[in-house]
């Protein structure tokens, strides 16, 4: 476990807050835990093929030989990690007012979800939810409090989710910013999760402070991973992210 330096929380109230208007598109159907479930599944199927290809004594064609060499390469390239916390999947109500929920995709969803949805559907990348034991307060001043109650205390909220990260290349974090930083829920991810030598990208939803203390943060936790500066959407303007992200994802060579 790296050890977390704990800080004090600057004076001010950066939550995210809601849009209203959705955009079309298609959502991921897949979860990390899913797409592990599939791969099992895959597997037994292609070893049942292999095995009735051998009782047959039959060879594989000159295209699986290369269609089998191209998955291989891919494996080989590691994958993408898309996990992201938002309080809207760790409230203790369903306060549809929250102001960290947006209607995206027909869906009433947390505003980084939203956006790590984006990611994901670009990207092709698995889908992660960062959920804690505790339940959070979705009304926005009793968030604002215990947000800055949990920084205060330098204190590192037991996650309740697992994932494992060994068969990713790349992991983006996605979260809003809470006072100057990142919640602290990402502090305990980042915490208890091995990152070295990974790519990670932070994508941040905020109300005027951007990436905040992002980047260098996540720099001194993962010292051996590649940090990169990331992208950040302003609360308000969630709903219509969508083009925005994914632009600035193709610029990132996805």
């Amino acid at each position: 476990m790296k050890k977390l330096i704990a800080f004090t929380a600057i004076a001010a109230v950066l939550l995210t807050a809601c849009g209203s208007t959705a955009d079309s598109g298609t959502k991921p159907a897949q979860t990390a835990k899913e797409v592990g479930s599939t791969k099992t599944e895959a597997g037994t199927s292609a070893e049942t093929e292999t095995t009735a290809a051998a009782e047959d004594n039959a060879e594989p064609s000159e295209t699986e030989q290369a269609e089998q060499s191209e998955t291989e390469e891919s494996t080989a390239e590691g994958g993408i990690l898309v996990a992201y916390f938002t309080p809207a999947e760790n409230g203790v109500n369903d306060a549809m007012t929250s102001a960290s929920k947006v209607n995206f995709w027909g869906e009433d969803m947390g505003n980084a979800e939203a956006m790590a949805n984006v990611v994901a559907a670009y990207t092709g990348g698995d889908l992660f939810s960062i959920q804690t034991v505790k339940d959070y307060p979705l009304e926005y001043n009793d968030l604002a409090d215990d947000a800055k109650a949990e920084q205060n205390a330098g204190e590192l909220p037991e996650l309740s989710t697992v994932v494992d990260t060994s068969g990713y290349d790349t992991v983006f974090l996605v979260y809003p910013i809470w006072w100057y930083t990142m919640p602290q829920p990402i502090y305990s991810f980042l915490d208890e999760y091995d990152l070295s030598g990974k790519t990670i990208i932070p994508v941040t939803t905020h109300e005027g402070s951007g990436l905040a203390d992002s980047v260098s943060r996540i720099a001194e936790l993962e010292p051996d991973a590649e940090v990169k500066d990331g992208y950040s959407v302003s609360g308000g303007n969630v709903a219509g992210s969508q083009e925005d992200i994914e632009n600035w994802l193709k610029e990132q060579g996805y």
